[in-house]
């Protein structure tokens, strides 16, 4: 892919973050307040807060090393994602509820057939010798592997948002699930293009 052709990605992927963060304000500056939170609103909460840390620390952790198209994208995903944990830990610190789980992870959806790993782990993440490894490329590797990981990370964190886009108790938790959704998918996409464009294979989808 030409430099002009991944300047416009990343500037699209800008773009769809700012758009994400206006409708973002929209959500949690309704009149009608936070609501009273159920099992899933809270769980949801507390487990994208460590599903998306996780994203940041694999975005921060190529800035340096990444080609220019994968290096905008990650500074937009890590400024997306910062943005959204912000809005669950003050969801949170309203429902005066812990910011971190204290059982297995994804066990507030254990019970949906679309969830089959519950208490096995959260459903998307990068091991820790794969975060190793990510720290130990440069050029185009190091793309690839960053692609790969964040790519299966998105789709994990979708079975998170139709989940709670579906049941949770709080119309503005249900509002955000669909945000994020639309945005991961968005940004999933433009992943998938730049894989492509590295000529390297797309990764399995999460368990």
């Amino acid at each position: 892919m030409n430099l002009p052709g991944r300047l416009f990605q990343a500037v699209a992927l800008l773009v769809i973050g700012a758009t994400a963060a206006l409708l973002l304000d929209g959500v949690t500056g309704s009149d009608t307040g936070p609501g009273e939170p159920g099992r899933v609103d809270i769980g949801f909460a507390q487990d994208m807060i460590v599903h998306h840390q996780q994203a940041v620390t694999m975005a921060q952790t190529v800035q340096d090393g990444a080609g220019d198209s994968v290096r905008r994208l990650a500074v937009a995903i890590e400024l997306n994602q910062l943005r959204e944990i912000g809005h669950m830990q003050g969801w949170l610190a309203l429902w005066d509820a812990p910011q971190l789980p204290s059982g297995p992870p994804m066990a507030w959806m254990g019970e949906h057939p679309e969830h089959a790993s519950a208490g096995e782990g959260m459903t998307g993440l990068a091991t820790q010798d794969e975060l190793d490894r990510l720290g130990g490329l440069e050029g185009e590797d190091l793309d690839a592997l960053f692609l790969r990981l964040m790519i299966r990370h998105h789709e994990g964190g979708l079975l998170m948002t139709a989940a709670a886009s579906r049941d949770a108790a709080v119309p503005h938790v249900r509002a955000f699930a669909k945000i994020l959704a639309t945005e991961q998918r968005r940004e999933t996409a433009t992943m998938a293009g730049l894989l492509a464009a590295l000529d390297r294979p797309a990764p399995p989808a999460p368990n």
